[in-house]
């Protein structure tokens, strides 16, 4: 048979053809890491999370992977609320739970989870040794708190596997929202081969509708189907290709170049030029936002409400993208009966910034936040100069050493995000609880621990929203904070890939991802 190619200078075609196909694949391997499939869903983490173990890593970064490979009891879809995951049916009598688990729920080699899985990982969370930052989310469970202090072992916590496939929970006192706080990663079950290092993640078990094919620190992490995961039968799923993009300018231009098909923040600047554009979304978010007053400001009430009512708060909307002003608690409008917001009052805020002065104010941010953060942080340094004279410096760090500051000794001025573990009112109000990890304006009223514990007990859901509103109301009188208004996620998505679905607590579930072939 004669050779269908025809040489030129000693290289077929052929071989010209193949040269020309690895040179395009190693530009693209330079981009991305890899040569990507066409069916592939690319987006970004804002930073790498340094660890697999999503017990101990203490912010939001990871969490668009670590939802997609550990899942436990329960998830949380927008539209259709809490979803049995790794159980069949729980149970509640009395100070007890008992959950039977879903013989469909498997790790990835085919084994189905155990109940004795859930317990490794509860115990664990609860560990004083371990130091989780979620051990906040099991407090109610019996003898959680004797463990916290050190007065019993982990082992004595209220959860035990009474055979292989049912687990039960025993409480101290009544958790209405356990549920809830079951549909967080750090709850899933403690994968048999444990957790390994980053390099070492694919030879990991896990329990999520995908698993880790590699991850190259500093660079990216792929997924593949888990095809040992069988809710829903959907074993079509794209793979995953996770870059980590600190800054948004850049991912927003990977966007546009097709390296990215979800962007996760599109800044306000860039909002008006994509508004019209089938890719624009915005999803509501439910998370606390704030401006915080440290322990610093404790002895200066006046100058802490200074400074609450000392900005003008509608005109903030002028500027930023938001559904509603700062001032106003970052919740959804349905937590509450009705408003309840801080209110501008430019005069008195003058006088009594006058009459309580302070030599130096300097207000901390992070890096992590983007450039909306830091135009937010400038924006409040504009209205205390134009209304009360108070010249603020403004000082950003990266996100670790911002986290470590605010644990150690917050700053007297400083802006903090926290995305909520659950989609109820509580969860946000529990954050400036005394003992709260996340409490680090150091907020002590017992007047507010009763509000709180009122809001708790609340059996109805009107009666939830009252108790909600008046729990906020003393937050905001006592001058501690001024909250950042209700907010929402700006993204941008290819049409191309549905059934994505990202919830207002920040949890992105890619269990009925598709991707919509072209008609031909």
């Amino acid at each position: 048979m004669p050779n269908r190619y025809v040489s030129f200078d000693g290289v077929s075609k052929f071989n010209q053809s193949l040269a020309t196909m690895l040179a395009i694949q190693l530009l693209f391997l330079l981009l991305v890491g890899r040569p990507v499939a066409a069916e592939s869903f690319r987006f970004h983490l804002l930073t790498e999370p340094h660890s697999l173990d999503s017990q101990m890593v203490g912010f939001s970064g990871g969490n668009y992977v670590y939802q997609n490979i550990f899942r436990g009891l329960y998830r949380y879809h927008s539209q259709k609320g809490l979803i049995k995951e790794g159980a069949k049916d729980c149970v509640r009598a009395a100070l007890k739970l008992t959950c039977r688990l879903s013989p469909q729920h498997r790790w990835s080699d085919g084994r189905r989870v155990q109940a004795e899985d859930y317990v490794k990982s509860f115990v664990r969370v609860m560990d004083p040794s371990v130091k989780s930052h979620q051990s906040e989310l099991l407090l109610l469970l019996k003898n959680a708190q004797a463990i916290g202090r050190g007065d019993v072992p982990p082992e004595k916590l209220g959860v035990k596997a009474l055979d292989h496939y049912t687990l039960r929970f025993e409480f101290a006192e009544e958790d209405p929202e356990f549920e809830y706080k079951l549909i967080n990663s750090a709850l899933a079950p403690t994968p048999p081969t444990g957790i390994l290092e980053r390099k070492r993640s694919p030879q990991m078990l896990f329990s999520g509708p995908y698993k880790i094919s590699a991850w190259k620190p500093g660079h990216y992490v792929h997924l593949d189907p888990n095809l040992a995961y069988a809710l829903p039968a959907n074993r079509k799923r794209p793979k995953l290709e996770v870059l980590f993009v600190e800054d948004d300018g850049t991912a927003l231009r990977l966007y546009e170049s097709g390296k990215l098909n979800f962007l996760r923040r599109l800044t306000s600047e860039d909002t008006a030029r994509y508004r019209d554009t089938p890719d624009f979304m915005q999803v509501p978010q439910a998370r606390f936002d704030y401006v915080g007053f440290g322990p610093q400001l404790e002895g200066h009430d006046k100058l802490r409400q200074a400074l609450s009512h000392g900005v003008d708060f509608m005109s903030f909307m002028k500027l930023f993208v938001t559904v509603g002003p700062p001032g106003c608690p970052s919740l959804p409008a349905r937590f509450l009966d009705r408003s309840t917001c801080l209110k501008f009052n430019p005069t008195e805020s003058k006088l009594l910034a006058k009459q309580d002065p302070l030599d130096k104010l300097v207000l901390h941010f992070s890096l992590l936040g983007g450039d909306d953060i830091a135009r937010i942080s400038e924006w409040f340094q504009g209205q205390w100069k134009k209304h009360l004279g108070l010249s603020v410096e403004l000082h950003s760090e990266e996100q670790g050493v911002y986290l470590q500051r605010l644990r150690a000794s917050p700053p007297a001025i400083f802006r903090k995000g926290v995305s909520l573990d659950r989609p109820t009112c509580l969860a946000a109000v529990e954050l400036f609880l005394k003992g709260s990890p996340e409490n680090y304006i150091r907020f002590d009223s017992p007047e507010y621990e009763k509000a709180v514990t009122s809001l708790r007990a609340a059996a109805t859901p009107s009666a939830r929203k009252v108790e909600c509103r008046k729990a906020i109301e003393i937050l905001l009188n006592s001058h501690r904070l001024i909250p950042l208004g209700e907010m929402f996620f700006t993204i941008l998505v290819q049409p191309k890939f549905k059934g994505w679905d990202l919830n207002e607590l920040n949890q992105l579930d890619l269990t009925d991802l598709t991707e919509v072939k072209p008609e031909p």
